[in-house]
């Protein structure tokens, strides 16, 4: 995958604004088995190049990694991803968001996703899985 050092890149500075995920080198192993054995989605912009990506397991339907470059957010990248990653898995689709990523729960629900296990929004590190529509 060409794009391998762009999508590392996004999810370093994701993660560096989650700070109750701690060091995001700890996460690093599960980017790059997934990036390895995943099927992966890019989204690119001409003049920018890779601006997000996506790991899917098509035979779960389960989204293992969305990450989406700042300048890019809330412009439709993800929820286009989601969308060919949903037409790829021929299913709807399940991924683990954390229960302090607000705005990104907040993006799902707006989108039609439910909460499939709550969890104890109180406790850093801790994941709600939702599943799409």
């Amino acid at each position: 995958m060409d794009d391998r050092v762009t999508c590392l890149r996004i999810f370093r500075d994701a993660l560096r604004a989650f700070p109750w995920r701690g060091d995001w080198q700890n996460y690093l192993p599960a980017l790059q088995a997934a990036l390895a054995n995943a099927q992966v989605l890019v989204a690119e912009e001409p003049q920018a190049g890779t601006i997000a990506f996506l790991t899917l397991n098509p035979a779960s339907g389960y989204v293992d990694h969305l990450f989406v470059h700042a300048d890019w957010r809330l412009c439709g990248v993800g929820r286009g991803l989601l969308e060919v990653a949903r037409t790829e898995a021929g299913r709807p689709l399940i991924l683990d968001v954390d229960a302090q990523n607000v705005a990104a729960r907040d993006a799902y629900e707006a989108m039609g996703w439910r909460v499939m296990v709550e969890a104890k929004p109180a406790q850093p590190g801790k994941q709600i899985r939702l599943i799409s529509p």
